[in-house]
């Protein structure tokens, strides 16, 4: 029943944000915007993006690094699996098969590696907010400079959050003692402990600024690949107006819905592309090629996941089970 109950939710979620693009498509437009596109130029533009997930690894693998050493390409594998994940199961439930396959196969707690990954997104919306607030100074959009003013200081008090948390886990562990049932007080004390672990590189200001570094070279990275699509739609935007874009479709992308980030990642991007003048139609088709254009990380994460000898299904049923890193089957 619960399961039913979320799903539900999240198919609302995505009706919802289709609804509020599509009344004000005009269909006459979505032809003629796929007539503009100039196809060739996509090429070069699943490179670029394809490209982004080397730096997007090695940034990973320095936070993942204060736990246990992995290679890039054993990063850049798990990254593959969790996206693939991500567009074939609801609700972002791709953070969890990563952090779950990765702490199965290099035989650490999943928790703390779930640890690295949400340090990992506090790291990268404050790089983007960063990004966001040089961006709209840039532009002249002046008008979002205080919104994004306060995202970043919400990002930098949550980041405070996690070195307090990091350099001083007593106090929350002896809240957590506090609590009246002993089986969820010792399963919370572990969680929470295996989580700290994985909040170590917090210690070294060389390895969080090469981070913070990587996390805006992803960033410009798909900002290319995304302006290269713009390009090929013909539509006349900047490069500086298309990672504006990115910062909206982003904000997008963290909102749970069904599948894929559909509807949510609509919505946003043609909300950013809005400021500069495009219609909502050839927006729309744009989103989709962005969508199509993340699908195509699928059969690479699924290769990978043949490769660890796992399949969705069972990473599934596992993570929602509450298994914690069990032994990696053999290969």
């Amino acid at each position: 029943m619960k399961s039913l109950v979320k799903r539900l939710i999240l198919l609302a979620i995505t009706a919802l944000f289709l609804y509020l693009v599509l009344r004000k498509v005009e269909p006459a437009k979505l032809w003629q915007a796929l007539t503009q596109v100039y196809w060739p130029l996509l090429v070069p533009v699943v490179l670029v993006y394809l490209a982004g997930f080397i730096p997007r690894a090695q940034k990973w693998r320095i936070i993942l690094g204060r736990i246990k050493p992995v290679s890039l390409d054993g990063c850049l594998g798990y990254i593959l699996v969790g996206c693939a994940a991500n567009s074939l199961l609801p609700a972002r439930l791709g953070e969890l098969v990563r952090a779950f396959i990765c702490g199965r196969r290099e035989q650490v707690p999943a928790t703390s590696v779930l640890s690295t990954i949400v340090l990992e997104r506090v790291l990268e919306v404050l790089s983007l907010l960063v990004l966001l607030c040089a961006v709209v100074w840039a532009t002249g959009r002046g008008e979002l400079y205080q919104l994004a003013l306060v995202g970043l200081a919400v990002c930098l008090g949550l980041m405070a959050g996690l070195f307090l948390l990091q350099q001083r886990p007593g106090w929350l562990l002896k809240l957590v003692a506090l609590l009246p049932w002993p089986g969820l007080r010792e399963r919370a004390q572990g969680w929470l402990t295996t989580f700290v672990e994985g909040l170590a590189v917090v210690k070294s200001p060389a390895r969080l600024g090469a981070v913070i570094v990587l996390g805006w070279a992803v960033y410009l990275i798909e900002g290319a690949a995304y302006w290269l699509l713009a390009y090929a739609f013909d539509m006349q935007v900047t490069y500086l107006q298309v990672l504006f874009v990115l910062c909206f479709i982003f904000v997008g992308m963290t909102i749970p819905s069904t599948v894929g980030n559909i509807g949510p990642l609509q919505y946003f991007c043609v909300l950013g592309l809005g400021y500069f003048g495009v219609d909502s139609s050839t927006a729309l088709i744009y989103s989709v090629f962005i969508n199509a254009m993340m699908y195509l990380t699928v059969p690479l994460g699924l290769a990978y996941m043949h490769a660890y000898g796992a399949t969705l299904s069972s990473l599934r049923s596992q993570i929602g089970a509450g298994s914690e890193a069990p032994p990696p089957s053999a290969e």
